[in-house]
């Protein structure tokens, strides 16, 4: 089951009497249950004792519970029983330190999705996987990785951007893991060869309902697995609380306010775009609209937008779904991506005809949003008649307000950081000409350097020491 099992001696048996831990009953009640006994804490591993090798429930647990690899100890049941009698709370018996033990309380943690509410909410598995959903949200965790290693299990976690590792289990005990997600996921958790992508809801301790995405792909050791977490994230009425300046956010608002024309937002994967547009759509979104939109996949719900989502299996692309829009009488339309010359040309139809289209783009500047949408055929006179305003942007971190990156400090922020805010360009179309004196995202971003929002570091990691535009 990947354990690494080791046979001892006598002499290479671990003297209880040698172990310090404080008595807890709750404690004692857990060793009781599994039938195990921590012997030995090292840097990644974890020494349990236990009646024989098959006591496969104890080992999983124990790993969940401390985040090591588990060296299980076969100590038979009468050395067992002596050594629990001896660790019984009253006891004169010294014990194992109680930090070995403290992070143990099953009873923190229950099962709190729908899917698993049917399965055994003690069963270590499901206990990770709470676990792991609880600290993502705790962390704002945008992404988790499980990653199957050479001799590891790893799971790290995409906080504010940047991976972080959050922790180790074994191979074993990982698999087990990805299994369950796969089944929440309703995926054939038999085919390991092929990539497979689904989802599936979880209900938070608070009452919200959390949507993930599940990506598996197979690799040399093992099948990888990366959830993509959609919490519902507050939508602004103020954009400035997205990072636009105020001329930024005059510019954005009165672009928004015209009866018709093509808005974009531009920019890399998980920079932002999505909660740039549905900030604008609940800008825009009153009783007297009639707003559309095909997304793909719908990553947050607003009351009151007709939301659609694509799905290209069954032939139901973005085209197909802006050419149905068209019939439907809309005011507003917004679609999730233009990726092609078919979406790109119905969308410019649109723009034409009466409709105020927002849509984003894969392009790293505004003016590049703009030899795209060349690329896919659009003329220029079309992008002059309909396009309104670029708009590009990347995230960057923001300093921890409560210790200003002082380490030294007691702060539960992630290296000095503590959440993102938007760096914006926008261009704005306008007399058959190209306004040439915006800033560039680069000079955004050294405007939040000198407001101390961000930091030198920070602005090179997302932009670069040598990008100038």
């Amino acid at each position: 089951m990947g354990y690494c099992v080791k046979a001892l001696d006598s002499e290479q048996l671990f003297e209880i009497s040698e172990l310090q831990w404080q008595k807890n009953q709750q404690q004692y009640e857990l060793l009781l249950r599994y039938l195990a006994v921590p012997l030995q804490e090292q840097a990644q591993q974890l020494w349990l004792a236990v009646e024989s090798f098959d006591n496969l429930a104890a080992c999983e647990t124990f790993a969940f519970l401390s985040g090591k690899q588990i060296e299980p100890v076969a100590i038979g049941q009468t050395a067992l029983k002596q050594l629990l009698q001896q660790l019984q709370p009253g006891t004169a018996t010294n014990q194992v330190q109680e930090s070995q033990l403290h992070s143990y309380q099953q009873n923190d943690i229950v099962a709190k999705s729908d899917e698993i509410a049917e399965v055994d909410a003690q069963e270590p598995i499901i206990q990770l996987f709470n676990q792991l959903l609880e600290s993502g949200l705790q962390y704002s965790v945008s992404d988790i990785h499980l990653e199957p290693l050479r001799q590891e299990f790893q799971i790290r976690f995409r906080i504010d951007g940047v991976l972080q590792r959050h922790q180790v289990l074994t191979l074993s005990i990982g698999q087990r893991l990805n299994s369950r997600l796969k089944l929440l996921a309703k995926l054939d958790i038999n085919e390991l060869r092929l990539p497979q992508d689904g989802r599936f809801r979880f209900k938070t301790a608070f009452g919200e309902t959390l949507d993930i995405r599940l990506s598996s792909l197979p690799t040399q050791y093992g099948e990888k697995i990366v959830l993509r977490l959609q919490p519902n994230t507050p939508v602004f009425d103020d954009f400035t609380e997205l990072g636009m300046t105020n001329e930024q956010a005059v510019l954005f608002r009165q672009a928004l306010s015209q009866p018709q024309g093509l808005i974009l937002v531009t920019g890399p994967t998980g920079s932002g775009k999505s909660l740039t547009l549905y900030s604008g759509l609940h800008f825009l979104n009153q009783e007297s609209r009639h707003i559309l939109t095909a997304e793909d996949p719908i990553e947050l719900q607003l009351n009151g937008i007709i939301q659609t989502q694509a799905n290209a299996a069954i032939g139901l692309t973005f085209a197909t779904l802006l050419r149905s829009f068209l019939r439907q009488d809309p005011d507003v339309i917004m679609v999730g991506e233009i990726r092609d010359q078919e979406t790109a040309e119905i969308a410019l139809r649109a723009a034409q005809t009466g409709h105020l289209v927002l849509s984003t783009l894969h392009t790293n500047t505004a003016i590049g949003a703009i030899s795209r949408l060349q690329q896919l055929g659009i003329a220029q006179h079309e992008l002059e008649n309909s396009l309104l305003l670029v708009v590009a942007q990347r995230l960057v971190r923001k300093r921890c307000t409560l210790c200003q990156g002082d380490k030294s400090q007691q702060c539960d922020c992630v290296d000095g950081y503590r959440g993102r805010t938007g760096v914006y360009q926008l261009l704005h179309y306008q007399q058959q000409q190209i306004q040439m004196d915006y800033p560039t995202l680069l000079a955004a971003a050294q405007l939040k350097l000198q407001q101390q929002i961000t930091t030198t570091a920070e602005v090179e990691r997302v932009f670069g020491k040598t990008e100038n535009s």
